[in-house]
């Protein structure tokens, strides 16, 4: 079962996937901001789990732990070796999970590494990162011999950034394929797409593959499978690519579907908007475990079961502590529903998207429409309220707008 919308809350890699394991928006949870770690002692879904009698495990990308002079001997002698973010995730920001065969952000999809449990050196990912870590994962399950149930997470780079990928999986004809109205046309943007496309394609055939030894394993028959992403990428939508970040549909928008046979009925598509600060509540509403005090997220469970259910009538959105690249990152705070999308920029810009009549989100709305913008605003503001905002009121009620075109932006002159 797939939910028809669902939601990144903060579109970048480490503020998302604090959300994820914490059911708490970024902005007043344990990771918040992209440069941020999971706090030693911050509850996640591996501790819950844990204290009901699971045994946990993750695989690949945390990317919620790095602390710069945590480079072992052999990272540091060989940077060309051992490329990327390449620190070892310290214990205490693990989140709880017990064996270990995780990396921080490395982007190095034809030569990745790992950090196995308390290992001080890293150990080298078998070819293609996501071919690699598959059989890792698979392996360790066909091994798995503990009396506890288990939880793990298997999380992958591609598709993200470099746009590379295994000759076998390059099929797609750049000139033909169909794209977005708000697409920024041209053969390069194609060919980015296209390889964006194979290293999806790719991806699909590991997740066969797990689904399949999954299947193959009495032990394992009755397992609850869920795939989703931490965030888009715009891949030539608004003339970016390589980019999230940003409120539009192409940065927020993310799979999410519940695999559980004899747990779920499969049926089609369930509407509601759901999003990653619901996915702690969910899952565990479908173990039947209590959501803890401190969940903000709603448990979809009910809506997934097929029960009645009604789910939040908005979405809150947000980039916080955004890795400030270049000037066109910014933090911002907003909205979704139903057929409105709406945020408040850091500078003072405003955005209004009417989905219905524009899915693309190519007519901003904000300045046509000062009256129903105001009552947006004043939306945002409740929502902001209910979620402990620490400061962004104050940017939206008291703030001095900035004229962002005033800014000298150095790192496009010349030496």
């Amino acid at each position: 079962v797939s939910f028809r919308r669902a939601y990144s809350n903060c579109p970048i890699c480490t503020p998302a996937r604090g959300t994820v394991f914490s059911g708490r928006h970024a902005h007043s949870g344990p990771v918040s901001g992209f440069f941020d770690c999971y706090k030693p002692a911050a509850p996640s879904t591996a501790h819950i789990l844990r204290r009901h009698g699971y045994h946990t495990a993750y695989f690949g990308k945390w990317h919620c732990g790095i602390v710069r002079d945590q480079s072992p001997p052999l990272v540091r002698a060989r940077p060309d070796e051992y490329k990327g973010s390449g620190q070892r995730t310290p214990e205490r920001h693990r989140a709880g999970f017990q064996d270990w065969f995780g990396f921080e952000n490395l982007n190095q999809h034809f030569a990745s590494y790992y950090y196995r449990g308390r290992d001080a050196e890293p150990t080298k990912t078998a070819g293609y990162e996501t071919d690699g870590l598959t059989d890792l994962c698979v392996d360790y399950l066909r091994r798995y011999d503990r009396p506890q149930p288990l939880f793990a997470v298997l999380s992958v780079t591609p598709p993200h950034f470099p746009l590379v990928v295994p000759d076998r999986w390059k099929r797609f004809d750049p000139g033909a394929l169909h794209v977005r109205p708000n697409f920024a046309d041209s053969p390069a943007m194609r060919e980015h797409l296209a390889t964006y496309y194979a290293m999806i394609e790719n991806l699909d055939w590991n997740i066969g593959r797990l689904m399949e030894a999954l299947a193959s394993l009495p032990r394992f028959r009755d397992t609850l499978v869920v795939y989703f992403s931490d965030h888009g990428d715009f891949m030539g939508s608004h003339a970016l690519y390589n980019r999230k970040e940003h409120p539009h549909e192409e940065s927020v928008r993310v799979p999410a579907i519940f695999h559980w046979p004899g747990g779920i009925a499969p049926r089609g598509p369930v509407d509601g908007l759901f999003s990653l600060v619901d996915l702690l509540a969910t899952t565990l509403g479908l173990l039947g475990i209590e959501p803890p005090p401190h969940n903000q997220g709603r448990d979809f469970s009910p809506a997934l079961r097929g029960e009645p259910f009604r789910g939040p009538d908005a979405v809150l959105l947000e980039m916080v502590n955004n890795p400030r690249w270049n000037l066109d990152f910014y933090d911002w705070r907003g909205f979704v529903t139903d057929r409105w999308k709406y945020a408040f920029y850091e500078t003072g810009r405003e955005l209004l998207f009417d989905l219905d009549a524009d899915p693309y989100e190519m007519r901003n709305l904000a300045r046509e429409d000062p009256a129903l913008c105001g009552q947006m605003r004043r939306r945002l503001l409740e929502l902001l309220e209910a979620a402990r905002e620490p400061y962004f009121d104050v940017l939206i009620e008291h703030g001095e707008p900035f004229d962002e075109s005033s800014d000298l932006d150095v790192s496009r002159l010349k030496a």
